[in-house]
């Protein structure tokens, strides 16, 4: 078989070696070569004018205390994560003023099937990061609230889209307005880059105090991560100093 010029360029490019070919073997080819045959374009179908489906629309949580909230987005469909949900996660914690807001990355399995936030092995690092920065999201006396970016899991772990993210920002919006946090700790590349609105990485986006809603907001690694990756549990400590500084000016 022959390439042309072209043809061997972009093989090339994707790594295939083309065997040596002589101009002879390579003419005789040429010339024992069919004629191609003339291929004629079927007419292209008729066009059917359907209605775009209408645009769905963020549900307006406003007004609704964090009980009436919570039912709400349960039964949410501001967006197509709704079709394949298990559960909603909505987070838990302090029930009324909280001193930290904990804002994670998306639901993972675990989360989808339980409906809870953080509830598997990083759970238990969140619970224990939380406690050694003088923070707690369970009991009577919580401090924190923790929920993730979006409340619905994306199929098959992918990043949440971005009519997804400004669906769910309105019901994280609502949780702030509710909860009054003197801090968010955002837990998590996509988490982070939602809330500080920059597309830099995270470790870029560590380490400097930005701000959310007036809020300021202080970025870490996800737990989920750092079971990943223990030798970063120290720059994550960096950071809990720095958002437990930050809550206390």
């Amino acid at each position: 078989m022959s390439w042309d010029e072209r043809q061997r360029a972009m093989l090339a490019e994707m790594g295939y070696r083309l065997p040596a070919v002589s101009a002879a073997a390579e003419a005789v080819e040429v010339a024992e070569a069919e004629p191609e045959p003339i291929e004629v374009a079927a007419p292209p179908p008729p066009v059917m004018r359907v209605a775009a489906a209408p645009s769905v629309q963020p549900s307006n949580f406003s007004g609704l205390d964090l009980a009436a909230l919570r039912e709400a987005v349960a039964g949410c469909r501001a967006c197509g994560l709704c079709e394949q949900r298990r559960n909603a996660v909505f987070g838990a914690g302090a029930l009324q003023q909280a001193q930290w807001l904990v804002v994670t990355d998306p639901p993972d399995e675990a989360d989808d099937a339980s409906g809870e936030a953080m509830s598997a092995d990083a759970g238990r690092l969140l619970d224990r990061m939380l406690s050694a920065a003088g923070q707690r999201r369970g009991g009577d006396d919580a401090t924190a609230f923790v929920t993730p970016i979006v409340k619905c899991r994306p199929p098959r772990g992918r990043p949440p889209q971005p009519a997804e993210l400004v669906a769910c920002e309105a019901v994280l919006a609502r949780q702030a307005e509710l909860l009054r946090p003197r801090l968010v700790l955002a837990m998590g590349l996509q988490a982070a880059r939602r809330l500080t609105g920059l597309a830099e990485p995270l470790g870029k986006l560590r380490g400097r105090v930005h701000s959310w809603r007036d809020v300021p907001v202080v970025v870490t690694y996800h737990p989920a991560y750092l079971l990943r990756s223990p030798a970063d549990k120290a720059g994550a400590w960096d950071d809990l100093c720095l958002a437990r500084m930050t809550s206390k000016a």
